[in-house]
This record gives C-alpha cells, sequence and structure tokens, in this order.
C-alpha cells in the first residue's frame, strides 16, 4: 500500500513538473508554458530591451486579435541581447522565463520557455544594434539581417521626487557618472553607489545617453538596477532623495511622476537645459518631437533577412515589423500602430517633426508623412487647438481627418 507521505511527494513532483507554485493556505498556482499560450495560433519569440517591452507588448495585444492572430514572447534582458544571438555573437537561444501578453487583461505575464532554450525570432532596441559592446561599429555582423523602426522612445535623467534638481548637463553627467561623488557635482556627492542608479552596456537606454553625453558605455559609477522599472523603484526608495539620479526610457519613468521626476537636458554646445516635454510636469514630448531635446531615438526591430531586400525570413515576424513600423495593418486589428505607441508614452513619428540618421547623429527638421499631431496632443495633454471629424463631421479646406481630428494635410 503507497503511503500518504508517498502519495503526497509524488503529487508535489507532478505540480513542480507542471511549472505550479505552492503557497501555504493558497490555491495552486501555475507558470504557464510559453509555447501554449496561443491556442495553436503562431508564435514568435523575441529578446531586448526593457524600453521597447511595453510598446512591443501592447502591439502584441492588437496581433492577437487580427483576422490571422501572431503571439510574441519576449525576453528583456537588454537591448543587445536581442542583437547578439542574430549576429552569432551569442547563442541563437533564450531560456528561463520571459513576457506574453493576453488579450483578456493586456498585461505582461511570465510565461516559462522550454528547458532546451527557444530560438530568438527577433531583437528589439532603443538604440542602433551598430552601437552595441560586441559589435563595436562594424556592421559586417549586421550582413543578413533586417531592420525595422518604430515609434521614438526618449531616455531621461531622473532624480526622487523629493529633490529640488531642475536640470543637468550633458558635461556634468559625465563627470557624475564617471566619477562618482569624488567628480564633486552638488548635490550628487553621496558615496553610496546606490545613488548612481544606472544600467549596464547591453542597456540600450545606457548606450543611447552615453552617446549623448560622451561617456563610454561601460565606465559608469553607481549600481546596476538591471531594469527600468527597478532602476525607477530603487531611486524612489532612496533614504536622502536631493543626492539621488538615475535615467531610464520616458516610457518607463513617465509612469511613475509621482515618486520621480525628468530633469531637464542641456546637450553639449547648447546653452540652456530642455526637459523632453514643454514643461515639468506635461507628457507632450514636445522639444522631443521639435528637435530640442536630443537623447532619443526610435525603437529598431532586427531579424534574419528574407530572399529580397527589406523582407524578413519569417513570414510572421514580416507582419509584426510592418505593424510595428506603421506600413500595414492586418486585417481585423483594433488599432492602428500610431495609437498603441501613444498610449504607451511613446511617440510615434507621425508626431516627429525632428528625425537623425543614426543614434546620436545630427537632429535636423523633418515633416511627417500623414501628421497625427492633433491627436497626440489631445491624447497626452487633453487639449488641442484642432477641430474635431469624422464621417459625418468632415474637415473643411485642406485639413484631413485622422484619428479623429483636422490635420493640416
Amino acid at each position: 500500500m503507497t503511503s500518504s507521505l508517498a502519495r503526497a511527494c509524488a503529487g508535489i513532483s507532478s505540480l513542480l513538473a507542471t511549472g505550479a507554485v505552492l503557497f501555504p493556505g493558497s490555491a495552486v498556482a501555475a507558470t504557464p508554458n510559453c509555447a501554449s499560450i496561443s491556442g495553436g495560433a503562431p508564435i514568435i519569440y523575441g529578446a531586448g530591451g526593457t524600453g521597447p517591452r511595453d510598446v512591443l507588448g501592447a502591439a502584441s495585444v492588437q496581433l492577437e486579435q487580427s483576422d490571422e492572430p501572431i503571439f510574441v514572447v519576449y525576453q528583456d534582458q537588454g537591448s543587445c541581447t536581442g542583437v547578439y544571438p542574430l549576429t552569432g555573437l551569442s547563442g541563437a537561444t533564450i531560456s528561463g522565463t520571459a513576457y506574453y501578453w493576453p488579450v483578456e487583461t493586456g498585461t505582461k505575464t511570465v510565461c516559462n520557455l522550454s528547458l532546451t532554450g527557444d530560438e530568438v525570432d527577433f531583437g528589439m532596441t532603443d538604440v542602433n544594434a551598430i552601437n552595441c559592446p560586441l559589435l563595436n561599429g562594424d556592421d559586417s555582423y549586421l550582413a543578413g539581417i533586417t531592420e525595422a523602426t518604430g515609434p521614438i522612445d526618449p531616455v531621461n535623467v531622473l532624480v526622487p521626487v523629493g529633490s529640488t534638481q531642475q536640470v543637468i548637463s550633458a558635461e556634468a553627467f559625465y563627470l557624475v557618472y564617471g566619477l562618482g561623488a569624488a567628480a564633486g557635482i552638488e548635490p550628487w556627492t553621496n558615496s553610496d553607489p546606490a545613488y548612481f542608479q544606472r544600467r549596464n552596456d547591453d542597456s540600450g537606454t545606457q548606450v543611447m545617453i552615453s552617446l549623448a553625453a560622451g561617456i563610454p558605455v561601460d565606465k559608469y559609477v553607481g549600481t546596476d538596477a538591471g531594469g527600468g522599472s527597478t532602476l525607477v523603484a530603487n531611486l524612489a526608495a532612496l533614504a536622502v532623495p536631493e543626492e539621488g539620479i538615475g535615467f531610464a526610457t520616458a516610457a518607463t519613468g513617465d509612469g511613475s511622476r509621482t515618486s520621480v521626476r525628468n530633469l531637464a537636458w542641456q546637450g553639449i554646445g547648447q546653452n540652456v537645459g530642455y526637459w523632453a516635454d514643454s514643461d515639468a510636469t506635461s507628457f507632450d514630448k514636445r522639444n522631443v518631437r521639435d528637435g530640442l531635446y536630443d537623447v532619443w531615438d526610435p525603437i529598431h526591430l532586427w531579424a534574419k533577412s528574407g530572399a529580397t531586400a527589406g523582407t524578413y525570413e519569417n513570414a510572421d515576424v514580416q507582419t509584426l515589423a510592418d505593424y510595428f513600423s506603421g506600413r500595414n495593418t492586418p486585417s481585423g486589428t483594433p488599432k492602428i500602430m500610431d495609437e498603441v505607441a501613444v498610449a504607451t508614452k511613446v511617440v510615434p513619428v507621425c508626431a516627429m517633426h525632428a528625425t537623425r540618421d543614426t543614434t546620436g547623429g545630427s537632429i535636423y527638421a523633418v515633416e511627417p508623412d500623414a501628421p497625427c499631431d492633433c491627436y497626440f496632443d489631445y491624447t497626452t495633454t487633453g487639449a488641442t487647438s484642432c477641430d474635431s471629424c469624422d464621417d459625418s463631421n468632415p474637415c473643411s479646406g485642406s485639413d484631413v481627418c485622422r484619428l479623429g481630428f483636422c490635420e493640416a494635410y
């Protein structure tokens, strides 16, 4: 006869084999296998930074609802870790856990990757992959890889909400993060590394601001938070708010303005500092959109190339790339990518009046092909001077009705 202890142990072994987690006095909760999340629909596996994660997840929720749904699984260990598997600079698979986004909730949810690892189909970065440390400017590593670009993701220098600081120059940032307390830049003189929150060499966020400030990406003092959301939480928890500093993408930091604040940034060669927004409390990204604030880049999607230029080997990655870049919206998808971008606190290209050719490169003026300034302003600030419109209320003159507002063209 099997003992009750043996039966209990067998039951626990069975639960552990399926990824279940036991908590005293509670029901059994299970972490699903990533391969089982889609009900048989195609799944594509991605890797990359935390900055692109939330907008990618929101795009995934839309594509799950299309007439031919696809699902996305994503591991966020740093932008460059999404490129390395595609180039041969690291293993081609990811393992452990990753995120997916159920359409029922729209929120990131953990799933278990296969024990042998899952092959990376695409990488997501918020900088050009050529700037990743292992590529070191050698574009030969990108042969056979195709790039698509999507919305703009600025990076902000952050301080705890209790800090009185308002602005930092690129030169001061260089000294603060290059020398720490030894730089003597008030008020950032605390010898505790926790007061200098940072990322790491493979973080696109750190690469981007390094290029803006001229500091080598591997020469930072401080504490590697491991991710943007953790960095924000660590910064907010400091005992002496005045002495803390960090940096994160706007997509990460803007959702935590009750605990952290953005500093204005005085770029190299600028005489004054500019917030990413028109002022310290707005979300309109006005100075990013007009080219006055210079710490930003498009989000990049990378994957193995298809047979013809500009295409992808994986047809489902092609669908994601076309949607993410705004080139095509699959039939049945509830929202276009521009709407998804605004909702996740990144800037769609249709609201940008500035561009650059490479990460950290010169900024120059440009007019979007199909502007959405009115929609962006209304959604982020609650106000716009533009007239509203719909099929029964068309725009006058040469104005064009786009996303519910009369745009200039």
